[in-house]
């Protein structure tokens, strides 16, 4: 029994041993340009650095120190105004009405019911803000 399954078998490797074979040379070539690769890739990867070299939106431009400083200055000015417009609208000495002016800016506040109503204008526009009394 064992010589009949050997056979198949036999004839089997004896006909895959005979048949011939396929097979072609290993090529290689440079992909990139500066290798000597296909110029017609080159487009794409100086259009890659070029990304790459762009500076991003934080680092194109700084302020200087004396600018900073008067941003600082200005913003710490604006505050301590705004502080003050608070404490004569809202403090215990508050009064019905009143305005301020500061550089180009006016503020009028007037007590309207129980709410305050802020109007600031800049020469340009104005803004109305109202704030219920506490």
């Amino acid at each position: 029994m064992s010589s009949k399954r050997l056979c198949p078998a036999a004839a089997l490797a004896c006909a895959a041993l005979g048949a011939p074979a396929c097979a072609s040379d290993q090529t290689f070539s440079f992909n990139l340009p500066s290798f000597g690769g296909s110029g017609l890739s080159s487009s794409y990867y100086l259009n890659l650095l070029e990304t790459q070299k762009r500076p991003k939106e934080d680092e194109r431009q700084r302020p200087s120190s004396l600018e900073q400083f008067s941003q600082d200055l200005e913003r710490r000015l604006l505050s301590t105004l705004s502080s003050n417009i608070v404490e004569e609208i809202f403090g215990e000495d508050r009064s019905e009405s009143g305005s301020f002016s500061a550089g180009g800016l006016d503020v009028v506040y007037e007590t309207v019911g129980g709410d305050v109503v802020v109007t600031i204008t800049d020469g340009v526009t104005t803004t109305e803000i109202i704030v219920p009394a506490l």
